[in-house]
Order: structure tokens, then sequence, then C-alpha cells
């Protein structure tokens, strides 16, 4: 049997290391940033803050103008209550998304409303490129009249989010950038960096598919693989903030005995691998033809639509690809034992063709005291900015707000 251990205490030596805990101020702060209008009632039952003390916070947080009296309540029992929000206006964010083909900008406030987006092609560029049309974005951007306040980098691969260094990245293949550093010199505002699939779980979390859920964890199916586990209401980093990188655990040994990892047969990558490898054996497909497919810079979209369809190869790479994918999350249920798992994706009307692949092998490979909540979510790139958005609110919150 294996143990895992994951918690806030871990002993190191004879010392016993304590997580620091987050002030009742901030947790007040953030429930009402998440969930107002909302009663001090329901706050102090939520966050189990003894009224009292909820009360005398809130005061001081109206009198900081960070949060407001927002309309009275009807009761059904005694007065009505006064409901208190979060004021939304307070900040303005630049975040700045770095995904496969572009960088997408987008200017948004505190309470998730998008005042401006812009996106600009990476295809075919160097790392020194795809930095480059990144300082130029948020140079132009810092030009227009929107009093920026942070900075908010998503980034693919593995990332320090404490540092705010970008450790690898599969854009531009560099290894440890300083991103934060190098903004913050630049721009002269806090900058906050974060992977995209920990952005991804929170926006899920706090604003999609995984409310009310305590443990879930949200599977990113893209051109790569990554996971992030929620686990007892906090994002679970790791040892040295690298978990989740599902992608490069190793499935099976190939004809020649080499190790085949995980995302090279179980991604949006491995799927358009297959159609091409049948296009050259001469197979026929009905999307042979297709630019888009075709292209370096390739898309997968068609191939779900023309395995809805009934085409016959992409049917064939969808199913290959549903079997590792199936094996990954049973691997993931029988060792986590969610409550929820949330596989996001592009698939759209080809997650019909893809959810009894992934159901049967779940079926056949989970532990049978589990139930699992398979889920699936098509609008990754939101709940990824939505999720970005608050984790740079609650940075806020505890570095500048409540200071």
């Amino acid at each position: 049997m294996l143990i895992l251990v994951m918690g806030c205490i871990r002993c190191k030596g004879d010392r016993i290391m304590i997580k620091p805990q987050i002030s009742n101020d901030e947790i007040i702060l953030n429930y009402i940033r998440r969930h107002g209008p909302v009663s001090k009632a329901l706050i102090a039952r939520q966050t189990k803050i003894t009224p009292p003390t909820v009360t005398n916070i809130c005061t001081n947080l109206i009198r900081k103008g960070l949060v407001y009296e927002d309309r009275q309540e009807r009761s059904a029992l005694g007065r009505p209550s006064m409901l208190l929000d979060f004021n939304h206006d307070i900040e303005t964010y630049l975040i700045v998304h770095i995904r496969t083909h572009t960088i997408v900008f987008y200017v948004a406030t505190v309470g998730r409303q998008i005042l401006q987006q812009l996106e600009t092609s990476i295809i075919g560029c160097s790392a020194d490129e795809i930095m480059q049309h990144m300082y130029r974005g948020i140079q132009d951007i810092f030009k227009e009249d929107y009093k920026i306040k942070s900075i908010g980098l998503v980034l693919r691969g593995p990332v320090d989010s404490g540092k705010g260094i970008s450790i690898y990245s599969p854009n531009g293949k560099w290894n440890n950038i300083p991103f934060k550093y190098i903004l913050e010199e630049r721009f002269h505002v806090p900058v906050y960096v974060e992977n995209d699939v920990r952005c991804l779980s929170t926006g899920e979390y706090y604003y999609g598919s995984g409310k009310e859920m305590d443990n879930l964890i949200v599977l990113k199916f893209s051109y790569g693989l990554g996971i992030s586990l929620i686990y007892h209401g906090e994002l679970y980093r790791g040892f040295n903030d690298s978990a989740g990188e599902i992608g490069y655990g190793v499935i099976r040994l190939d004809e020649e005995g080499n190790e085949v990892r995980l995302e090279d047969i179980a991604s949006e990558t491995s799927i358009h691998s297959y159609v091409v490898e049948q296009m050259e054996k001469g197979r026929y497909t009905s999307v042979q033809d297709n630019p888009l497919v075709v292209s370096k810079a390739f898309r997968v979209e068609p191939i779900y639509e023309a395995a809805v369809e009934g085409d016959e190869v992409c049917l064939e790479a969808l199913s290959r690809v549903g079997h590792y994918l199936g094996i990954a999350l049973a691997n993931i249920a029988n060792l986590f034992n969610p409550e929820r798992i949330i596989l996001s994706s592009a698939m759209g009307n080809a997650v019909g063709v893809m959810d009894p692949i992934l159901r049967g092998v779940l079926e056949r490979n989970s532990y049978k005291a589990h139930t699992i909540n398979l889920e699936y979510s098509g609008n990754g790139s939101y709940y990824t900015l939505l999720g970005m958005i608050d984790i740079v609110s609650a940075k806020r919150a505890e570095e500048a707000w409540l200071r």
C-alpha cells in the first residue's frame, strides 16, 4: 500500500514546520470577493469565524473601502440583514497568457470584467521573439489609461510561482527565466507568475464545475497533458512547486524497451501524429487536405469534427488516445479518490465519441469502492483567466489591501 502524506505539518530534523495560516481578515475578504453579496451570518457559518469577529472585521473592511453594504435581505425570522459585497473596481489587472500559438492580453477588473482583449501570433517564434512580443504587448497596453496595478503571467510548463520563475517552457524551450523580476523592473508593478493548469483549476474550483468540491482534480487535455489538485479546498503545489506534471509519467515501454511518456500517446499532439502517420501510409481521411491539420502549427478541431462525422482514421486516433487517457484517469482516481475529475479540452461534440471509451477503461481499471464523477469542460481559456484573476486578487489582499 502507498501512503501519501499531504498536509500542512512536516518534520525537519527535530523541528516541526507549520505552514503559516492566512489571517481572518484575508479569509473574510476573499469570501466576500468570491461569493458576495453575502450576509455576515452566512460569512460566519461558512468560514467558522465567530459572529462578533466577523462584524468587527467587516466594519474595518468597509472603512478601508474594500467592502460596501449592498442591500438588505429579507429574512423569515427577525429583521432584514444587510448584504456585503466587494468593491470589484478597486484595481485593474493585466493578465498575459502565453498559449501554444498565441499570446493573449486581457485587461480585467478584480470583478472579472474584461475591459480589453488582444491577441498576437507566436507561430514559428523563437524564445527571444516570444518574449519581445510579450514585452511590446504589455508596453502598448500600459500606454493606455487603464491604471494597471498588477500583472498576472500565465505560462505552460513548470513554474516556481513563489519566485516568479518559468522553470521550463514547451513554447520557447527556455529554462529558468525570472519573469517576475524582469517584468517588475520594466513596468514597476507587482507581477505574479503561475502555471496554466493551476489557473484553470482555480477558476473551475471557484467559478465553474468544481464549485463546492473540496477535493477536485482538473486534467487539461491539450497539446500536452497536465493535472492540478485541489486538496481540502487548497491548491496542492508539491514540495518544490512542481506537482501535476502527469504528462511526464511513463505509461509503457515501446518495442525496443524505451520508456514512453503519457503525453506522447495521450494528448492532442498524439491524436494529430496518428492521423498524419496514417495519411503518410496512404490511407484516406477527410482531413488530409485541411490546412489546419497539415500545417506545422496544426489544430486538432477538424480531426474531432471528422471523428463525429464517422471518419475511420480520426475515430481510430481518438480510440487509441482515449485508451491511454482512460488509464491515466483511472490511476488518478485510484490514487487520490477525488470528488470530481474535470477534463478540460477542445473536443466539443467529440466528447460523445471519447466519453464511452474513457468510461469503459475507467470501469475496468478503477478500484470498485470509488465512484468516479467525471465532468467535461470546454471553456478552458475562460476559466484559466478567472483563475489567474483570483490568484492575483488573493495575493493583493495579502500584500497590499490589508496592510
